[in-house]
Protein backbone atom coordinates (compact mmCIF):
# COMPACT_ATOMS: atom_id res chain seq x y z
CA UNK A 1 0.00 0.00 0.00
CA UNK A 2 1.64 3.17 -1.20
CA UNK A 3 0.28 6.59 -0.41
CA UNK A 4 -0.66 8.31 -3.66
CA UNK A 5 -0.56 11.94 -3.72
CA UNK A 6 -3.97 14.16 -4.69
CA UNK A 7 -4.69 14.86 -8.22
CA UNK A 8 -4.78 18.03 -6.91
CA UNK A 9 -22.17 35.47 -1.36
CA UNK A 10 -22.42 38.26 -3.81
CA UNK A 11 -22.43 41.29 -2.42
CA UNK A 12 -24.71 44.11 -3.81
CA UNK A 13 -23.02 47.23 -5.51
CA UNK A 14 -20.17 44.98 -6.98
CA UNK A 15 -19.18 46.06 -10.49
CA UNK A 16 -19.57 44.56 -13.90
CA UNK A 17 -15.95 43.57 -13.47
CA UNK A 18 -16.03 41.89 -10.74
CA UNK A 19 -18.14 39.23 -12.18
CA UNK A 20 -17.97 39.54 -16.15
CA UNK A 21 -15.74 36.15 -15.52
CA UNK A 22 -19.03 33.99 -14.62
CA UNK A 23 -19.71 34.36 -17.92
CA UNK A 24 -19.30 32.08 -20.64
CA UNK A 25 -16.34 32.08 -22.53
CA UNK A 26 -14.00 32.49 -19.83
CA UNK A 27 -10.41 32.66 -20.94
CA UNK A 28 -8.82 29.64 -18.42
CA UNK A 29 -6.26 27.03 -18.58
CA UNK A 30 -5.88 24.07 -16.34
CA UNK A 31 -2.96 21.60 -15.71
CA UNK A 32 -4.92 18.09 -16.25
CA UNK A 33 -4.34 15.78 -13.34
CA UNK A 34 -1.50 13.84 -13.60
CA UNK A 35 -1.43 9.95 -12.69
CA UNK A 36 0.85 7.56 -10.59
CA UNK A 37 2.12 7.17 -7.12
CA UNK A 38 4.88 10.34 -7.44
CA UNK A 39 6.39 11.89 -11.08
CA UNK A 40 9.60 10.78 -11.95
CA UNK A 41 11.53 9.93 -15.17
CA UNK A 42 9.90 12.00 -18.37
CA UNK A 43 6.25 12.87 -18.02
CA UNK A 44 4.01 14.52 -20.00
CA UNK A 45 2.33 17.57 -18.59
CA UNK A 46 -1.06 18.36 -20.40
CA UNK A 47 -3.00 21.14 -19.89
CA UNK A 48 -7.34 22.01 -20.54
CA UNK A 49 -7.78 25.58 -22.28
CA UNK A 50 -10.60 27.37 -23.25
CA UNK A 51 -11.76 30.81 -24.56
CA UNK A 52 -10.58 32.40 -27.82
CA UNK A 53 -8.08 35.07 -26.98
CA UNK A 54 -5.35 32.85 -25.53
CA UNK A 55 -2.45 33.66 -27.74
CA UNK A 56 0.11 31.53 -25.85
CA UNK A 57 0.99 29.55 -23.25
CA UNK A 58 4.44 29.55 -20.83
CA UNK A 59 5.12 26.55 -18.52
CA UNK A 60 6.75 27.52 -15.47
CA UNK A 61 9.14 24.91 -13.12
CA UNK A 62 9.56 25.91 -9.80
CA UNK A 63 9.67 29.75 -11.04
CA UNK A 64 12.01 29.26 -14.42
CA UNK A 65 10.75 29.33 -17.44
CA UNK A 66 10.66 25.97 -19.28
CA UNK A 67 8.63 26.35 -22.36
CA UNK A 68 6.09 28.90 -24.42
CA UNK A 69 4.02 27.20 -27.10
CA UNK A 70 1.58 29.22 -29.40
CA UNK A 71 -1.01 26.99 -30.22
CA UNK A 72 -2.52 23.61 -29.05
CA UNK A 73 -1.68 21.24 -28.01
CA UNK A 74 -0.67 23.00 -24.83
CA UNK A 75 1.54 20.38 -23.64
CA UNK A 76 5.37 19.80 -22.81
CA UNK A 77 7.80 17.03 -21.73
CA UNK A 78 9.55 17.28 -18.59
CA UNK A 79 12.16 15.14 -17.62
CA UNK A 80 11.61 15.12 -13.68
CA UNK A 81 14.89 12.65 -13.00
CA UNK A 82 15.04 9.85 -10.86
CA UNK A 83 13.82 10.91 -7.43
CA UNK A 84 10.79 12.19 -6.44
CA UNK A 85 11.17 15.58 -5.72
CA UNK A 86 8.44 18.57 -4.90
CA UNK A 87 8.68 20.90 -7.42
CA UNK A 88 5.88 23.89 -8.36
CA UNK A 89 4.64 23.66 -12.00
CA UNK A 90 2.82 26.63 -13.42
CA UNK A 91 1.65 27.67 -16.32
CA UNK A 92 0.36 31.16 -17.61
CA UNK A 93 -1.96 31.84 -20.47
CA UNK A 94 -1.46 35.33 -22.39
CA UNK A 95 -3.52 37.21 -24.98
CA UNK A 96 -2.08 38.84 -28.07
CA UNK A 97 -0.83 41.71 -26.48
CA UNK A 98 1.16 39.39 -23.87
CA UNK A 99 -0.69 40.31 -21.40
CA UNK A 100 -1.38 37.60 -18.71
CA UNK A 101 -5.28 36.18 -18.81
CA UNK A 102 -5.31 33.31 -16.74
CA UNK A 103 -2.70 30.93 -14.79
CA UNK A 104 -2.47 27.52 -12.85
CA UNK A 105 -0.90 25.96 -10.81
CA UNK A 106 0.34 22.42 -9.73
CA UNK A 107 2.98 20.94 -6.68
CA UNK A 108 4.50 17.58 -8.13
CA UNK A 109 5.12 15.01 -5.41
CA UNK A 110 3.38 16.70 -2.85
CA UNK A 111 2.29 13.96 -0.82
CA UNK A 112 -1.52 13.10 0.34
CA UNK A 113 -0.80 15.53 3.34
CA UNK A 114 -0.33 18.76 1.83
CA UNK A 115 -2.47 21.22 2.91
CA UNK A 116 -2.36 24.50 0.68
CA UNK A 117 -4.46 27.35 -0.34
CA UNK A 118 -3.71 29.66 -3.67
CA UNK A 119 -5.17 33.36 -4.48
CA UNK A 120 -6.12 32.16 -8.58
CA UNK A 121 -7.86 35.27 -8.71
CA UNK A 122 -6.31 38.34 -7.87
CA UNK A 123 -3.32 37.51 -10.53
CA UNK A 124 0.06 40.01 -9.55
CA UNK A 125 0.25 40.26 -13.16
CA UNK A 126 -3.51 42.02 -14.04
CA UNK A 127 -4.73 45.28 -13.53
CA UNK A 128 -8.31 46.27 -12.19
CA UNK A 129 -9.88 49.02 -12.24
CA UNK A 130 -12.90 49.02 -9.17
CA UNK A 131 -12.74 45.08 -8.15
CA UNK A 132 -12.33 41.67 -8.06
CA UNK A 133 -13.51 38.38 -8.33
CA UNK A 134 -11.01 36.46 -5.49
CA UNK A 135 -10.80 32.90 -6.61
CA UNK A 136 -9.58 30.17 -4.12
CA UNK A 137 -8.09 27.18 -4.50
CA UNK A 138 -7.87 24.97 -1.46
CA UNK A 139 -6.01 21.41 -1.58
CA UNK A 140 -6.78 19.55 1.19
CA UNK A 141 -4.97 16.88 2.98
CA UNK A 142 -6.43 13.37 3.05
CA UNK A 143 -9.15 12.73 5.52
CA UNK A 144 -9.46 16.31 6.65
CA UNK A 145 -12.14 19.08 6.40
CA UNK A 146 -12.32 22.40 5.70
CA UNK A 147 -13.93 24.50 8.25
CA UNK A 148 -13.52 27.95 6.66
CA UNK A 149 -11.65 30.34 4.07
CA UNK A 150 -11.21 34.28 4.85
CA UNK A 151 -10.73 36.56 2.73
CA UNK A 152 -8.94 39.46 3.23
CA UNK A 153 -8.37 43.04 1.88
CA UNK A 154 -5.02 44.39 3.20
CA UNK A 155 -5.90 43.28 6.94
CA UNK A 156 -9.72 43.77 7.17
CA UNK A 157 -11.36 40.79 6.87
CA UNK A 158 -13.91 41.21 3.87
CA UNK A 159 -15.89 37.58 3.76
CA UNK A 160 -15.64 34.22 5.49
CA UNK A 161 -16.74 31.47 3.08
CA UNK A 162 -17.72 27.80 4.65
CA UNK A 163 -18.46 25.99 1.55
CA UNK A 164 -17.36 25.74 -1.97
CA UNK A 165 -17.04 27.49 -4.49
CA UNK A 166 -14.60 29.60 -2.56
CA UNK A 167 -15.50 32.60 -4.68
CA UNK A 168 -15.83 36.20 -3.59
CA UNK A 169 -16.56 39.48 -5.52
CA UNK A 170 -14.28 42.43 -3.78
CA UNK A 171 -14.49 46.05 -4.25
CA UNK A 172 -10.90 47.54 -4.10
CA UNK A 173 -10.31 50.90 -2.55
CA UNK A 174 -11.01 54.44 -4.47
CA UNK A 175 -7.80 56.15 -3.14
CA UNK A 176 -5.33 53.88 -2.57
CA UNK A 177 -2.89 52.40 -5.84
CA UNK A 178 -1.95 49.59 -4.68
CA UNK A 179 -3.58 47.26 -1.90
CA UNK A 180 -3.17 43.16 -1.07
CA UNK A 181 -5.82 39.90 -1.27
CA UNK A 182 -4.84 37.92 1.80
CA UNK A 183 -6.78 34.62 2.04
CA UNK A 184 -6.77 32.11 5.30
CA UNK A 185 -7.95 28.37 5.27
CA UNK A 186 -8.72 26.65 8.36
CA UNK A 187 -9.21 22.83 8.92
CA UNK A 188 -11.57 21.72 11.40
CA UNK A 189 -8.64 20.51 13.81
CA UNK A 190 -7.22 24.09 13.97
CA UNK A 191 -4.58 24.16 11.30
CA UNK A 192 -4.22 26.67 8.95
CA UNK A 193 -2.33 28.24 5.51
CA UNK A 194 -2.32 31.06 3.79
CA UNK A 195 -1.50 33.14 0.57
CA UNK A 196 -1.25 36.84 0.06
CA UNK A 197 -1.75 38.62 -3.82
CA UNK A 198 -0.31 42.55 -4.35
CA UNK A 199 -2.94 44.06 -6.50
CA UNK A 200 -1.79 46.54 -9.47
CA UNK A 201 1.59 46.46 -7.33
CA UNK A 202 4.23 48.49 -9.70
CA UNK A 203 6.61 46.94 -11.36
CA UNK A 204 9.48 47.43 -9.24
CA UNK A 205 7.42 45.93 -6.47
CA UNK A 206 9.12 42.72 -6.48
CA UNK A 207 8.94 39.24 -4.44
CA UNK A 208 11.54 38.28 -2.35
CA UNK A 209 12.08 34.96 -1.71
CA UNK A 210 12.37 34.89 2.16
CA UNK A 211 13.63 31.58 3.80
CA UNK A 212 12.10 30.89 7.57
CA UNK A 213 13.82 28.25 8.63
CA UNK A 214 13.27 25.52 11.74
CA UNK A 215 15.67 23.42 13.81
CA UNK A 216 14.56 21.01 15.62
CA UNK A 217 17.66 20.12 18.11
CA UNK A 218 18.86 17.79 20.71
CA UNK A 219 21.27 18.51 23.27
CA UNK A 220 23.25 15.50 24.82
CA UNK A 221 26.11 15.43 27.74
CA UNK A 222 28.87 13.61 28.21
CA UNK A 223 26.87 10.81 28.82
CA UNK A 224 24.48 11.19 26.27
CA UNK A 225 21.41 12.69 28.45
CA UNK A 226 19.45 14.99 27.05
CA UNK A 227 20.06 18.76 28.27
CA UNK A 228 16.83 21.05 29.32
CA UNK A 229 17.49 24.63 30.56
CA UNK A 230 19.03 26.25 28.36
CA UNK A 231 18.59 29.77 27.27
CA UNK A 232 18.49 31.26 23.30
CA UNK A 233 21.99 32.63 24.37
CA UNK A 234 23.56 29.91 24.84
CA UNK A 235 22.91 28.48 20.79
CA UNK A 236 24.78 30.14 18.12
CA UNK A 237 23.32 29.51 14.39
CA UNK A 238 25.82 29.94 11.10
CA UNK A 239 24.24 29.36 7.52
CA UNK A 240 26.82 29.00 5.04
CA UNK A 241 29.29 31.03 7.29
CA UNK A 242 26.97 33.35 7.97
CA UNK A 243 25.38 34.15 11.61
CA UNK A 244 21.63 34.12 11.90
CA UNK A 245 19.09 35.84 14.53
CA UNK A 246 17.18 33.37 15.96
CA UNK A 247 13.78 34.54 16.19
CA UNK A 248 11.74 31.90 18.16
CA UNK A 249 13.13 29.87 20.79
CA UNK A 250 11.81 27.06 22.86
CA UNK A 251 11.80 23.94 24.23
CA UNK A 252 9.36 21.64 22.53
CA UNK A 253 8.63 18.75 25.04
CA UNK A 254 4.32 19.14 24.02
CA UNK A 255 5.25 19.68 20.65
CA UNK A 256 2.80 17.21 18.29
CA UNK A 257 5.15 14.99 16.77
CA UNK A 258 4.48 12.61 13.37
CA UNK A 259 6.87 9.73 13.82
CA UNK A 260 7.16 6.44 11.41
CA UNK A 261 9.09 3.00 12.34
CA UNK A 262 10.61 1.67 9.65
CA UNK A 263 11.06 -2.04 10.32
CA UNK A 264 13.10 -5.07 8.34
CA UNK A 265 11.30 -7.85 7.72
CA UNK A 266 13.59 -9.27 5.54
CA UNK A 267 14.01 -12.85 5.25
CA UNK A 268 17.74 -12.11 7.64
CA UNK A 269 15.40 -10.88 10.82
CA UNK A 270 13.64 -14.40 11.03
CA UNK A 271 14.02 -15.34 14.96
CA UNK A 272 14.05 -11.65 16.20
CA UNK A 273 11.06 -10.12 14.77
CA UNK A 274 8.50 -10.76 17.47
CA UNK A 275 11.20 -9.28 19.94
CA UNK A 276 11.25 -6.50 17.38
CA UNK A 277 7.10 -5.99 17.29
CA UNK A 278 7.12 -5.71 20.93
CA UNK A 279 9.73 -3.21 21.05
CA UNK A 280 7.97 -0.93 18.68
CA UNK A 281 4.78 -1.45 20.09
CA UNK A 282 5.89 -0.25 23.51
CA UNK A 283 7.61 2.58 22.45
CA UNK A 284 4.43 3.66 20.72
CA UNK A 285 2.65 3.41 23.84
CA UNK A 286 5.09 5.19 25.53
CA UNK A 287 5.27 7.78 23.20
CA UNK A 288 2.17 8.56 21.33
CA UNK A 289 -0.27 11.29 22.76
CA UNK A 290 -3.55 12.54 21.40
CA UNK A 291 -1.66 15.05 19.68
CA UNK A 292 0.79 12.83 17.99
CA UNK A 293 0.36 10.54 15.13
CA UNK A 294 2.43 7.44 14.74
CA UNK A 295 2.48 4.84 11.40
CA UNK A 296 3.97 1.85 10.26
CA UNK A 297 5.86 1.00 7.85
CA UNK A 298 7.33 -2.71 6.86
CA UNK A 299 10.02 -3.45 4.16
CA UNK A 300 12.43 -6.28 2.99
CA UNK A 301 12.41 -6.23 -1.17
CA UNK A 302 9.94 -3.16 -1.28
CA UNK A 303 8.52 -1.25 1.53
CA UNK A 304 4.35 -1.49 3.03
CA UNK A 305 2.53 0.71 4.44
CA UNK A 306 0.91 -1.53 7.20
CA UNK A 307 -0.25 1.49 9.59
CA UNK A 308 -1.43 5.35 8.33
CA UNK A 309 -0.66 8.23 10.35
CA UNK A 310 -3.11 7.62 13.96
CA UNK A 311 -3.04 8.33 17.69
CA UNK A 312 -4.94 5.07 18.34
CA UNK A 313 -2.23 2.43 19.40
CA UNK A 314 -4.51 -0.69 18.79
CA UNK A 315 -4.69 0.56 14.91
CA UNK A 316 -0.31 0.54 15.29
CA UNK A 317 -0.70 -2.88 17.13
CA UNK A 318 -2.32 -4.04 14.17
CA UNK A 319 -0.04 -3.04 11.55
CA UNK A 320 2.47 -4.63 13.46
CA UNK A 321 0.69 -7.78 13.57
CA UNK A 322 1.18 -11.27 11.19
CA UNK A 323 4.59 -9.68 10.23
CA UNK A 324 6.34 -12.71 8.71
CA UNK A 325 10.33 -12.07 7.77
CA UNK A 326 10.88 -13.26 4.18
CA UNK A 327 13.05 -11.89 1.07
CA UNK A 328 15.90 -9.14 0.68
CA UNK A 329 16.14 -6.17 1.36
CA UNK A 330 15.36 -2.93 -0.50
CA UNK A 331 17.13 -0.11 2.30
CA UNK A 332 17.13 2.51 0.16
CA UNK A 333 13.82 2.28 -1.76
CA UNK A 334 12.27 2.15 1.49
CA UNK A 335 13.66 4.78 3.13
CA UNK A 336 12.83 7.38 -0.05
CA UNK A 337 8.81 5.78 0.30
CA UNK A 338 9.12 6.56 3.87
CA UNK A 339 10.22 10.39 3.78
CA UNK A 340 8.03 10.97 0.20
CA UNK A 341 5.07 9.58 3.23
CA UNK A 342 5.67 12.80 5.47
CA UNK A 343 5.19 15.32 2.66
CA UNK A 344 2.95 17.99 3.42
CA UNK A 345 3.55 17.31 7.26
CA UNK A 346 5.18 20.45 9.18
CA UNK A 347 6.27 20.59 12.87
CA UNK A 348 8.65 17.66 14.82
CA UNK A 349 8.70 14.22 11.97
CA UNK A 350 10.97 11.22 13.09
CA UNK A 351 11.49 8.36 11.42
CA UNK A 352 12.73 5.20 13.23
CA UNK A 353 14.72 3.04 11.10
CA UNK A 354 15.51 -0.18 12.12
CA UNK A 355 17.79 -2.51 9.80
CA UNK A 356 19.96 -5.62 10.18
CA UNK A 357 21.76 -5.66 6.86
CA UNK A 358 23.25 -3.67 4.00
CA UNK A 359 20.80 -2.68 0.93
CA UNK A 360 20.59 -5.48 -1.49
CA UNK A 361 17.99 -4.83 -4.31
CA UNK A 362 17.35 -1.22 -4.53
CA UNK A 363 17.27 0.95 -7.56
CA UNK A 364 18.29 3.97 -6.13
CA UNK A 365 21.45 4.64 -4.32
CA UNK A 366 22.55 5.63 -1.09
CA UNK A 367 23.93 9.18 -2.24
CA UNK A 368 19.97 9.54 -3.50
CA UNK A 369 18.36 8.18 -0.33
CA UNK A 370 20.86 10.85 1.25
CA UNK A 371 19.64 13.77 -0.80
CA UNK A 372 16.05 13.05 -0.32
CA UNK A 373 16.04 12.77 3.31
CA UNK A 374 17.69 16.24 3.37
CA UNK A 375 15.38 17.81 1.50
CA UNK A 376 12.45 16.49 3.34
CA UNK A 377 13.94 17.56 6.75
CA UNK A 378 12.79 14.85 8.88
CA UNK A 379 15.01 13.51 11.47
CA UNK A 380 15.99 9.79 11.53
CA UNK A 381 16.99 7.63 14.23
CA UNK A 382 18.86 4.58 13.05
CA UNK A 383 18.73 1.47 14.39
CA UNK A 384 21.60 -1.20 12.96
CA UNK A 385 20.48 -4.66 14.83
CA UNK A 386 23.07 -7.34 14.71
CA UNK A 387 25.63 -5.18 11.78
CA UNK A 388 28.55 -7.32 11.71
CA UNK A 389 32.03 -5.07 12.10
CA UNK A 390 32.99 -5.70 9.22
CA UNK A 391 29.95 -4.27 7.43
CA UNK A 392 31.61 -0.88 7.72
CA UNK A 393 30.02 0.58 4.69
CA UNK A 394 26.39 -0.12 6.29
CA UNK A 395 27.33 1.27 9.70
CA UNK A 396 28.66 4.59 7.76
CA UNK A 397 25.75 4.71 5.86
CA UNK A 398 23.56 4.46 8.98
CA UNK A 399 25.52 7.11 11.03
CA UNK A 400 25.71 10.07 8.07
CA UNK A 401 21.67 9.57 7.81
CA UNK A 402 20.93 10.32 11.49
CA UNK A 403 24.11 12.59 11.52
CA UNK A 404 22.66 14.95 8.60
CA UNK A 405 18.64 14.96 9.63
CA UNK A 406 19.40 15.52 13.77
CA UNK A 407 18.70 12.26 14.50
CA UNK A 408 21.32 9.39 16.17
CA UNK A 409 22.14 6.06 14.89
CA UNK A 410 22.29 2.87 17.35
CA UNK A 411 23.98 -0.58 16.90
CA UNK A 412 23.06 -3.09 18.96
CA UNK A 413 24.17 -7.22 19.06
CA UNK A 414 20.72 -8.21 20.09
CA UNK A 415 17.05 -7.51 19.67
CA UNK A 416 16.42 -7.65 23.66
CA UNK A 417 18.41 -4.06 23.90
CA UNK A 418 15.64 -2.50 21.27
CA UNK A 419 13.10 -1.63 24.17
CA UNK A 420 15.99 0.40 25.91
CA UNK A 421 16.94 2.38 22.73
CA UNK A 422 13.46 3.08 21.83
CA UNK A 423 12.87 4.52 25.57
CA UNK A 424 16.25 6.73 24.55
CA UNK A 425 14.54 8.27 21.29
CA UNK A 426 11.39 8.98 23.03
CA UNK A 427 12.98 11.29 25.76
CA UNK A 428 15.45 13.17 23.49
CA UNK A 429 12.63 13.76 21.32
CA UNK A 430 10.21 15.01 24.10
CA UNK A 431 13.38 16.87 25.30
CA UNK A 432 14.11 19.36 21.85
CA UNK A 433 15.20 22.60 21.03
CA UNK A 434 13.55 24.67 18.67
CA UNK A 435 15.57 27.39 16.90
CA UNK A 436 13.70 29.32 13.96
CA UNK A 437 15.38 31.91 11.94
CA UNK A 438 14.45 34.16 8.76
CA UNK A 439 17.71 33.38 6.39
CA UNK A 440 19.76 36.50 5.51
CA UNK A 441 20.17 34.21 2.24
CA UNK A 442 17.41 36.14 -0.45
CA UNK A 443 19.40 34.74 -3.37
CA UNK A 444 17.27 31.92 -5.73
CA UNK A 445 19.76 29.84 -5.76
CA UNK A 446 18.41 26.44 -4.84
CA UNK A 447 21.38 24.57 -3.74
CA UNK A 448 22.22 23.01 -0.30
CA UNK A 449 22.30 25.68 2.55
CA UNK A 450 24.60 24.33 4.74
CA UNK A 451 24.16 24.83 8.79
CA UNK A 452 26.35 24.80 12.07
CA UNK A 453 24.99 25.19 15.58
CA UNK A 454 27.05 25.50 18.50
CA UNK A 455 26.83 26.12 22.00
CA UNK A 456 28.33 28.39 24.52
CA UNK A 457 28.28 25.61 27.04
CA UNK A 458 31.61 23.20 27.38
CA UNK A 459 30.97 19.29 27.73
CA UNK A 460 27.43 19.62 25.55
CA UNK A 461 26.77 18.15 21.75
CA UNK A 462 24.10 19.24 19.87
CA UNK A 463 22.29 17.07 16.94
CA UNK A 464 20.31 18.97 14.72
CA UNK A 465 19.91 18.79 10.91
CA UNK A 466 23.22 19.59 9.06
CA UNK A 467 21.46 22.08 5.89
CA UNK A 468 18.61 22.27 3.49
CA UNK A 469 17.69 22.92 -0.04
CA UNK A 470 15.77 25.75 -0.24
Amino acid sequence: CRPRPRPTPKRDGCSTEANAAIAAGENTVKIAPLGGEWQTGLVRIDTLVTGEDIAKITFYLDNQPILTKKRPPYSVELDLGAVPRGQVLRVEAFDAADRPIASDESTLNAGQHRFSVRLVEPHPSKHYASSIRAQVDVVVPEGEVVERVELYLNETLVSTLYQEPWIQPILLPQNEPTAYVRTVAYLTDGSSTEDVVFVNAPEYLENVDVQFVELFATVLDRDQRPVEGLEKSDFKVVEDGTPQQVVRFELVRNLPIHMAAMLDVSASMEGRLEQTQAAALHFFEQAITPKDRGAIITFNDHPNLTAKYTNQVSALAAGLAGLKAERGTALWDSLIFALYYFNGIKGQRAILLLSDGKDESSRYSFAQALEFAQRAGVAIYAIGLDLKRSDTDARKALTRLANETGGRSFFVDDAAQLQAIYDTIQRELRSRYLLAYQSSNTTETKSFRTIEVTLSKPGLEVKTMRGYFP
